[in-house]
């Protein structure tokens, strides 16, 4: 019959062994965190070293794809040593238990990296959620080049300002220069007529409703169209058009009394101004759809961009959770004893 040999009193018994040691978790995190350090700081003094714009064409080139290597590969040499860490330090030798170690190392770095770069501590550890957190913004800032900066709407007092006799009917130009009336006394009388219709404080108000109006196309981009072509559609007619059918109605009498013409000939000249308002009202409705179609695509590319960079970290994330957990395993003791390290 063989005899049980003796338990050293160093060895502790199996009801008093820890299912988790902290300790050696937190010791794990710190060597992680330590070495994450150093290798981000060791990379930016290489990096920088090799940059030369004095005898090179193009020396950032590479440098976005050759960083992002070299910040995976050290993450997880950082991790698999801080897993490997705590893996020995726990004292136990059981597999599932190491692993869970440096899974749990994975989890506290993980959590601290997350915290630094929320706190501003992102040149060194936030180096991939710095770039969706720009990548976002791009999203939101696609939503401001909706309504061109350079943005104006028709003026009716310069549009009558440039009228031209060539553009008149030809009954009616001649008619005028019977009378006598030159395209100046033509442009003087137009412009008078116009002057107070649609002044540059409502200008400026309706460029600011236009970028109100707008603003939202990104949140719904299935009714920008409508709301384009809604807004526009107020600027040639209704109530508060350019010129409104009150400001036309003003503008035929100070016609006729002025230039001493028929009311079918006032007509026509009122015509050929609010013909150029309209003109210009459908330029300004191309260049902001134009701009909408722009920011668009700008938001689905900055949108893609975001998706492309969260599964990459996502991928990252998992890799180093295997490094960690790996580590831990490699470095777990072949027996439990309390003085093993």
């Amino acid at each position: 019959m063989r005899t049980p040999s003796p338990i050293s009193a160093a060895t502790p018994s199996a009801g008093t062994v820890r299912r988790v040691s902290w300790g050696a978790i937190f010791a794990g995190a710190v060597v992680t965190i330590a070495l994450m350090i150093l290798f981000t700081t060791f990379g930016i003094g290489i990096g920088a070293g090799m940059f030369d714009p004095q005898y090179e064409a193009n020396p950032a080139s590479g440098i976005g794809i050759g960083s992002a290597i070299y910040l995976v590969v050290t993450q997880l040499i950082a991790l698999a040593a801080g897993g490997y860490v705590a893996g020995r330090l726990a004292g136990i030798p059981r597999e599932i238990s190491a692993v869970l170690h440096g899974a749990s190392v994975w989890a506290v770095t993980t959590v601290f990296v997350a915290w630094a770069a929320i706190s501003g501590g992102s040149a060194l550890f936030g180096a991939a959620t710095s770039a969706i957190g720009n990548t976002a913004g791009a999203v939101g800032n696609a939503g401001e080049a909706i309504v061109p900066d350079d943005l104006s709407l028709p003026n009716p007092s310069n549009l009558a300002g440039s009228l031209s006799l060539d553009a008149l009917p030809e009954e009616l130009r001649t008619r005028l220069e019977e009378e006598g009336i030159t395209e100046q006394n033509i442009r003087q009388e137009a412009t008078a007529a116009f002057r107070d219709v649609f002044s540059q404080e409502e200008q400026q108000a309706a460029v600011s409703e236009a970028r109100e109006t707008l603003s939202d196309i990104l949140q719904s981009p299935a009714d920008a169209g409508e709301e384009i072509g809604a807004f526009f559609d107020r600027l040639v007619q209704g109530p508060d058009a350019i010129i409104s059918e009150e400001d036309r109605q003003q503008a035929l009498d100070q016609m006729e009394q002025r230039l001493g013409i028929t009311p079918e000939e006032a007509e026509s000249l009122v015509q050929s101004v609010q013909d150029g308002v309209q003109n210009a009202v459908a330029e300004a409705r191309d260049a902001v759809e134009a701009a909408r179609q722009q920011a668009v695509e700008a938001a689905q590319a900055a949108s893609a961009a975001v998706s492309k960079a969260a599964l990459l970290l996502s991928l990252v994330s998992v890799l180093g959770l295997a490094a960690a957990a790996g580590g831990a395993y490699a470095g777990r003791p072949s027996r439990l004893m309390a003085d093993y390290v």
